[in-house]
């Protein structure tokens, strides 16, 4: 499906742009040069992260899983995953804080919160939501658009990735399925609880049982 195939290309972007952050978020508490990188990075998050993938994962993929694969839109995974690009847009803004410490600390909290968002959707979104569009008779989504603007701030991204070598947080656990997402058992049971009809729990039970 050439839209996931798309998601997951953007998603190698987004991991190593979540790196540079937390690189950048180094030098800018340090003080320097850092902060006069800040505006490039906020408008990386708004015109490639928001408004290309992002957009593209809502308007496409997200209403056809609701449209065409019964997939509740007002609660579970897709709420979830929708918070998480209001707070990515939030985060963002405050990067360009003339204060060292906050900015420091959005761009460090951007990074585990970009880091989780790419392990859930590439390990449970992306591969569950193909299955349930095939089985409702999608086979195929076309990517939006990108435009000019979004292709520029994509190659201002990997200028930022090239300036700012990724490194990791050394306290960041990643990892796949719903367990690992930090809205489990909080704000969702996962797709599970959240988009199983009871014909799959009944077959799941079965081959559980043997």
């Amino acid at each position: 499906m050439r839209l996931l195939d798309v998601l997951r290309e953007q998603h190698e972007l987004v991991d190593r742009l979540a790196g540079a952050l937390w690189t950048w978020a180094t030098h800018r508490e340090s003080g320097g040069v850092a902060a006069a990188d800040a505006p490039a990075f906020a408008r990386v998050l708004d015109e490639w992260l928001d408004r290309v993938h992002h957009r593209a994962e809502e308007e496409v993929l997200f209403r056809a899983l609701v449209d065409r694969a019964e997939v509740p839109g007002d609660r579970g995974p897709l709420v979830v995953l929708r918070r998480e690009h209001e707070r990515v847009r939030a985060l963002g803004a405050v990067l360009t804080s003339p204060d060292g410490t906050t900015a420091a600390a959005a761009a460090r909290e951007l990074a585990r919160l970009l880091w989780e968002h790419v392990d859930k959707e590439n390990s449970v979104l992306f591969p569950e939501a193909e299955q349930r569009l095939v089985r409702g008779g999608v086979h195929d989504l076309a990517p939006p658009e990108v435009g000019e603007q979004g292709r520029d701030a994509q190659r201002l991204a990997d200028e930022l990735v090239d300036r700012y070598p990724p490194t990791e947080d050394p306290e960041t656990v990643r990892g796949d399925g719903c367990v690992a997402c930090s809205a489990f058992t909080v704000t969702c049971a996962g797709i599970e609880g959240e988009w199983w009809n009871p014909w799959e729990r009944i077959y799941q039970r079965s081959l559980d049982e043997g």
